[in-house]
């Protein structure tokens, strides 16, 4: 019987429903774009944190022992501050070369391991712990370059809490919005029929009776536009993660196939 109600209610005003569907789609829409902008955003962060964030270089050809490197990462752990400790050898440093050169034989002549560097790769816990390791790295015996990736890291770090400070932002103005709209559509339905309701009072309706016809409407109009906002939202992201996997090439996301 409610539903029926419902239904005569919608039927009764297409233009202020579809109003009213429209607003809360697009604002349901809005939440979805921004809330799958900031999860991406987010891996990507993570991605970049716990890739090699600092790199240290050695003199050319020359392999550290063991013990160096043993040393050098007892160092680094010593400080609390060590999320990821890769020691690159010359040989190893070679085949990376070669894998990334394979396409160009010139180069691969060019290039063997005597005058390739040997490599320590770290990454921090924390941005904040990048420049104390950096510092511990800077000192130690052999050290001809650091290559330092905060300003990267950093730079993410802060596009993505605007991305969230806006988008919250945007958010909270369009779910106003839309809670304004639709009660301002179901208010204008109560007023056009003031007449019909006053009969329904004299008659014994209690309020309960009159009101929940305008409230399941209101409810109609939000799941409408939240299935809608959902089927928009699957299908953008459906044809757009080929083209983010084609871009990001290497950083996980959301690994959904195109049918």
């Amino acid at each position: 019987m409610w539903l029926k109600k419902t239904w005569t209610q919608v039927r009764r005003s297409p233009f202020q429903g579809l109003a009213g569907i429209m607003i809360t789609t697009l604002t349901l829409l809005v939440i979805s774009v921004f809330t799958l902008i900031s999860f991406g955003s987010i891996q990507i962060l993570k991605y970049f944190e716990s890739a090699p964030q600092v790199i240290a270089f050695f003199k050319p050809g020359e392999d550290l022992t063991d013990i160096q490197i043993a040393n050098i990462r007892a160092q680094l752990e010593s400080s609390g501050r060590l999320n990821q400790f890769r020691y690159v050898s010359t040989r190893e440093a070679e085949a990376i070369y070669k894998e990334k050169n394979q396409d160009n034989p010139l180069l691969l002549e060019l290039v063997d391991y005597n005058i390739l560097p040997a490599s320590i790769e770290i990454s921090g816990k924390t941005l904040e712990d990048l420049p104390v390791l950096k510092n511990m790295l800077t000192v130690q015996e052999g050290v001809e370059d650091i290559v330092y990736y905060e300003d990267i890291v950093q730079s993410l770090s802060n596009w993505i809490n605007s991305i969230k400070g806006i988008g919250a932002g945007v958010i909270g103005y369009l779910t106003i919005e839309s809670i304004l709209v639709i009660l301002v559509i179901i208010g204008l339905q109560i007023a056009s029929r003031r007449e019909e309701i006053e009969i329904m009072r004299l008659l014994g309706a209690t309020g309960w009776f009159i009101r929940l016809p305008y409230i399941l409407t209101g409810i109609a109009y939000g799941l409408i536009g939240s299935f809608i906002a959902w089927g928009l939202s699957y299908l953008l992201l459906l044809y757009s993660t080929p083209f983010l996997a084609a871009w990001l090439q290497d950083i996980p996301l959301l690994p959904v196939p195109v049918m």
